[in-house]
């Protein structure tokens, strides 16, 4: 599998804007996308991903779908992220084959050591800083997910309230992959957004923007 990128983003629903704004996105030096739906039919999400994936494969950024291996697959994309209740991560390794998997882990180590030994490509924590997509989220402390990245050795990434005026606090204590939702996506223009986390990420990680 190549690199994982490090600024990871995240976005879904109606907004008129979506697809100027992913796009947007992708120009500020967003990596790698994860389409998340929560709301639709199977259908209008499968021909809402084939659109993504043409403008992802335009700016070269890796397209992962949220919660389902299979229209992972129908429209193929570079691999799916899971949670707790959506299925057995061994079975959907063996679905996907040798597509990217991401598992949320949200504050439990036991299940980032399960989700590595078991097949995933990356996990993610949440989270940091209070999240205004999840309003009530708990705030886990930087010290557990400190200890997740000793414990593990795949790619883990970070996700809940970061945005390009804490995201330099968070990388100065702990090194990680960003995901943000509403840092990135609950702007007008995401560009100018993403590209100062962008630029944090590089500094703090010697230049580069992949693990």
């Amino acid at each position: 599998m190549e690199k994982l990128p490090l600024l990871y983003g995240i976005y879904g629903g109606d907004d008129p804007n979506f697809f100027y704004k992913i796009e947007r996105s992708f120009l500020g030096g967003v990596g790698i996308f994860q389409l998340r739906e929560k709301e639709k039919s199977k259908r209008e999400i499968i021909e809402k991903a084939k659109r993504i994936k043409k403008i992802c494969d335009a700016y070269n950024v890796l397209l992962i779908i949220n919660d389902d291996p299979e229209i992972a697959l129908e429209v193929n994309a570079h691999g799916v992220h899971i949670g707790k209740k959506d299925g057995d991560i061994r079975k959907i390794r063996k679905i996907i084959k040798n597509k990217i998997l991401g598992v949320s882990c949200y504050d439990d180590i036991s299940r980032a050591e399960k989700a590595e030994k078991e097949g995933a490509d990356y996990v993610s924590f949440s989270s940091p800083f209070p999240s205004p997509t999840k309003k009530d989220k708990k705030i886990v402390p930087f010290e557990v997910i400190e200890k997740a990245i000793e414990k593990i050795n795949i790619p883990l990434f970070v996700i809940g309230g970061i945005n390009s005026e804490n995201v330099s606090y968070l990388l100065s204590r702990i090194k990680c992959g960003i995901c943000s939702i509403s840092g990135i996506y609950h702007s007008q223009d995401p560009f100018l957004n993403t590209f100062k986390m962008r630029e944090k990420i590089l500094y703090h990680n010697e230049g580069s923007l992949t693990f």
